[in-house]
């Protein structure tokens, strides 16, 4: 991968990261302790977000760094969990079934 493949990837990663962090934030079923580890990691997307459209658009001379493949991948995976707890809170805020089973 290309480090602008890398960087964009890693920057919608850190966003959506960001957003499902504030949202998890207010889930009511979730302990304080975990709404804590929410809400840092949306402070780190967040900065890390800022960061990244810094470098990209040349803000001050702002420079990132180079973004590893394996912390694309980490963010990946950590993105992909985050879009689940808050796919699932928002149904349970909804009142819909969460993970409900088609009838056999």
């Amino acid at each position: 991968m290309t480090s602008d493949m890398t960087m964009a990837i890693n920057l919608v990663c850190n966003l959506l990261m960001a957003l499902c962090g504030m949202w998890l934030l207010t889930e009511r079923s979730m302990s304080r302790v975990v709404r804590i580890y929410c809400a840092l990691i949306a402070c780190g997307g967040a900065v890390n977000a800022a960061g990244m459209l810094a470098a990209l658009t040349d803000f001050r001379d702002f420079s990132y760094g180079y973004v590893w493949p394996g912390e694309v991948v980490v963010n990946i995976g950590a993105t992909a969990m985050m879009l689940r707890w808050t796919w699932r809170a928002r149904r349970r805020r909804k009142g819909l079934a969460i993970d409900a089973q088609p009838a056999a």
